[in-house]
């Protein structure tokens, strides 16, 4: 199965922090039960803000200087970070409109639907009443 969201580790972290204009984070721990609830959640909204905002996974226990620098004392906690800065954080667990909730303020808008094709107005158009 197709994951849209990356495992980050603290060697790969601040690579990932200036690869993308915005990032979702979420920090975890694999004994976790609110962590492993929320982690489809947020694998939903990841699909669904793809090619617009960027998602991780970080392992708290695996990687606790990146944990440490940004003060995560409980998890799960999701922070959202624009251009390499903190802009929004919750803990525990949260619902798909509290995410998407976080993302908006910074989140590019998603691309416009395509105009539905233009009549064409030729008779089997007009035999057929389209």
């Amino acid at each position: 199965m197709a994951t849209w969201v990356e495992e980050l580790y603290e060697d790969t972290f601040d690579g990932t922090l200036e690869e993308h204009d915005l990032l979702f984070v979420d920090f975890y721990a694999d004994w976790c039960g609110p962590c492993k609830a929320v982690a489809p959640v947020v694998e939903r909204v990841a699909r669904e803000y793809a090619g617009r905002v960027a998602f991780g996974k970080l392992n708290t226990e695996g990687n606790p200087l990146i944990a440490r620098r940004y003060g995560i004392r409980s998890i799960p906690t999701m922070m959202v970070f624009a251009r390499g800065k903190p802009v929004s954080r919750a803990g525990g667990f949260q619902p798909e409109t509290r995410i998407r909730a976080m993302l908006d303020p910074h989140a590019p808008p998603p691309p416009a639907e395509p105009p539905p094709p233009a009549r064409s107005g030729g008779l089997l158009s007009r035999l057929l009443g389209r």
